[in-house]
């Protein structure tokens, strides 16, 4: 038993290590959703309630056969827990599964991820309306709430590490602030600490590949370890990119979309945008860099790659709709348009075809 201190300070979560345990554990099948799957569905959101499960996984009982399993040895003497404890592989799953099964599923305007519930109305009427219906059903499944960490009515939330509000999504202050206080790095696992950080927040800095790459490239183990003028200035860019990244817009399917794509020499860049009043507002950014192998195609063939990988990127708003697609390579708007598949090139061929799936207007 490891006992480790809570944020507050005050009280301690007591932890085992399962891994023997975990040989013998089936896990369940069961897909948990990603956060921007999660965060896509609050179109037209304007009052947010969260509420938190008290102590997550010990909502779940366990039969007096599985409890047994779960000794662990203290100063004090053998003891096993009687609830579902932390660190069993197959927790995850069936807890994600009870929670939406028992207590939101066929609820409008409620989204689940683990503990953390969101309640969202387009009016106060329709949020609190929701709200009643949720901690009905929380109630007949004998689900109990952590009330310091629940909110209701409020217009802004903080939900899984980004700040959701009536206007938008924007980064937590918590994360952000973090970043802006740390150091240079000095090793190279410092340095995959701050990138870490930055890529957890990616979706709100265009282009991030582009301006973290000479700090990637200290990862390489080709490379040595170097702090110069050129990494001082990325890292100094990221910091103050961070600190006015922009304020997201809530996803639409109902609005017309647009991806608009980029490559240069060494990274993707993509943005998903929104027509909302005659103005494209961003949804989400996303970039990556490229691999040694995509470093060496012809950029027309990397221009078509940033295309193929952002409609994939963004399947989850996209897929079913139709968009517009946006390069500034104008040989792609006819490749990757109108003309005979046969006509193509081995590589562009199988970009067309990804591209299949989607229906999509490409412009230049």
């Amino acid at each position: 038993m490891v006992v480790a201190p809570k944020k507050d300070k005050e009280t301690v979560r007591i932890c085992v290590d399962m891994t023997p345990l975990n040989g013998s554990v089936c896990r369940e099948r069961y897909i948990l959703p990603s956060v921007d799957q999660t965060l896509g569905t609050l179109t037209g959101a304007q009052y947010f309630s969260k509420l938190d499960a008290n102590m997550g996984f010990w909502q779940i009982p366990l039969s007096k056969e599985s409890a047994l399993l779960t000794t662990f040895i203290t100063p004090f003497g053998r003891y096993h827990f009687n609830r579902l404890p932390f660190g069993i592989s197959s927790a995850p799953e069936h807890f994600q599964n009870m929670m939406v099964t028992e207590v939101t599923a066929g609820l409008a305007g409620v989204v689940c991820h683990m503990d953390d519930i969101l309640v969202w109305g387009s009016t106060r009427e329709e949020h609190d309306m929701r709200l009643h219906a949720v901690l009905d059903r929380a109630e007949k499944a004998g689900v109990t709430l952590n009330m310091s960490k629940c909110a209701f009515g409020k217009r802004a939330v903080k939900f899984l590490g980004f700040i959701v509000s009536s206007e938008g999504m924007s980064p937590d202050p918590d994360k952000t602030s973090a970043v802006q206080k740390m150091k240079e790095p000095s090793t190279v696992s410092e340095l995959r600490s701050f990138l870490g950080m930055v890529n957890q927040l990616g979706k709100f800095i265009p282009n991030l590949s582009e301006k973290d790459k000479p700090l990637r490239d200290l990862l390489s183990t080709k490379n040595m370890w170097y702090w110069g003028h050129e990494q001082q200035n990325a890292f100094n860019s990221l910091k103050q990119e961070l600190s006015s990244a922009p304020v997201l817009q809530l996803y639409n399917p109902n609005k017309p979309q647009k991806i608009s794509a980029d490559a240069s020499s060494y990274g993707l860049g993509a943005v998903l945008l929104q027509k909302d009043n005659d103005v494209w507002s961003p949804v989400a950014y996303a970039s990556r860099s490229l691999t040694a192998t995509e470093q060496c195609y012809a950029q027309l063939e990397k221009e078509a790659l940033a295309l193929t990988w952002a409609c994939e990127r963004f399947s989850d708003f996209i897929l079913g709709l139709h968009f517009e697609l946006d390069t500034n390579h104008k040989p792609l708007v006819s490749l990757l348009g109108g003309q005979a598949l046969d006509l193509f090139p081995p590589r562009i061929q199988r970009f067309r075809m990804r591209l299949m799936r989607y229906s999509y207007t490409i412009r230049h």
